[in-house]
């Protein structure tokens, strides 16, 4: 077919092409032409690309004229699962494009996890702990693209409940290069520190923040109550001497 007359698909789950494997499938097409045929079908106006985007290109960037095609017919369906399933083989897309490829058959086509799964060869396990990425903050899955961070840092991130801690310890692993193992100890220790205290904010919600309320009336400012096994602390907070001074009037009334 000719070059010309073929476009993109529009379905394509890959977005982030390797500059260095791309180099080298131009210089390999330059050197030895389109050894395999692209996979298209027909569209409006000439051919859609299902599979083989980086061949096409690869032989548009050397000059090609021409190109060895198979034309197919597929519904939507069909050609975003083959275009995926291409991907996965050759083993072309990140974790962030395969998630983002499998739920588009959830939400586009309405198939199941389960669905999925028997469609791509995989677990539905597997699927499902590759749509959860989907949920992490996109700095993190911006880095999984680029390759800063693996799946097995992806997978510890997870574990934690806010996207500020998240994001915290992506700086972290970047910054001091952390491996996948030595991030699963740090998400640990992030969850304990954060269940600790939501167990202390439960404690104080029950028995303490009425006290907290009244107080904070009679005195007219913010007042924090924070227990400890034995006793705790009361502070009680001003804005100026003159706050100050009115606050003590009141705790320390004079005698007449």
């Amino acid at each position: 077919l000719l070059i010309d007359e073929i476009v993109p698909n529009r379905l394509q789950p890959r977005k982030h092409f390797d500059d260095q494997k791309f180099k080298e499938l131009e210089r390999s097409i330059r050197d030895h032409g389109v050894l395999q045929p692209i996979i298209v079908q027909k569209g409006i106006k000439g051919y859609e690309l299902v599979v083989g985007e980086r061949r096409w290109r690869a032989s548009k960037k050397n000059g090609l004229k021409k190109i060895p095609a198979i034309i197919r017919e597929f519904n939507e369906t069909e050609s975003l699962e083959i275009a995926l399933i291409e991907n996965l083989h050759r083993q072309d897309l990140n974790p962030i494009e395969e998630a983002d490829g499998y739920n588009r058959l959830a939400v586009d086509f309405g198939l199941t996890q389960e669905n999925i799964a028997k469609r791509m060869g995989k677990s539905r396990e597997s699927v499902a702990n590759i749509m959860r990425l989907l949920k992490l903050p996109p700095r993190v899955k911006e880095d999984m693209v680029f390759g800063r961070l693996t799946m097995g840092h992806a997978r510890a991130l997870l574990g934690l409940n806010s996207d500020k801690h998240i994001e915290a310890l992506r700086k972290k692993i970047l910054e001091q290069a952390l491996n996948v193992r030595q991030t699963e100890t740090q998400v640990n220790r992030i969850k304990r520190s954060t269940e600790g205290l939501a167990k202390k904010e439960v404690k104080k919600d029950i028995f303490i923040r009425n006290l907290e309320k009244e107080l904070e009336r009679s005195l007219g400012t913010k007042v924090v109550i924070a227990p400890t096994q034995k006793g705790g602390k009361l502070t009680i907070k001003y804005y100026s001497d003159d706050d100050l001074e009115r606050i003590r009037a009141i705790l320390v009334p004079k005698v007449e």
